[in-house]
């Protein structure tokens, strides 16, 4: 982040790890989860926080939130919230969050695979029981073989 000094600074443990949980921490349908999405819903649970706070801590603009702030968010992301303190406790947890981002990809694959294939085996199924049909009606217009000639 560049600062009117023309330094370039990082924004910081905190952003980086709040980043991280909005990349990896996703709704069921797999999108990502809103500055306001994330506001609201902790707002909703009791603890008052704006987006435009949520994205300051975000970019390292606001670098020392309150503690009940940081508990919500973590509450909010499903992680403790030591992930936003201790750096041995965040590689673990982003450990696990890359492993679980890598098994939701898996899943929203095989549901598009499963979803552009059962069309088609469908058809497929339609197509042979329309050519059973077929045989069906044309068996029963045939005389038996042991009937003769």
């Amino acid at each position: 982040m560049a600062e009117e000094t023309g330094e370039f600074r990082s924004p910081g443990p905190l952003a980086d790890r709040l980043d991280r949980l909005f990349d990896r921490i996703r709704k069921p349908d797999g999108s990502a989860y809103s500055l306001r999405e994330v506001a609201d819903a902790i707002t909703a649970q009791g603890e008052s926080i704006s987006h435009a706070y949520i994205g300051q801590l975000r970019t390292g603009k606001k670098r020392d939130p309150n503690l009940s702030h940081l508990r919500a968010l973590a509450k909010f992301f499903g992680v403790p919230v030591e992930y936003f303190t201790s750096d041995r406790l965040a590689a673990d947890v982003d450990r696990e969050l890359d492993l679980a981002a890598a098994l939701q990809q898996v899943r929203a694959r095989t549901v598009a695979l499963r979803n552009s294939v059962i069309p088609e085996a469908q058809s497929a199924i339609d197509a042979l029981t329309e050519l059973l049909g077929v045989i069906r009606v044309l068996e029963q217009g045939k005389p038996d073989a042991d009937d003769g000639p």
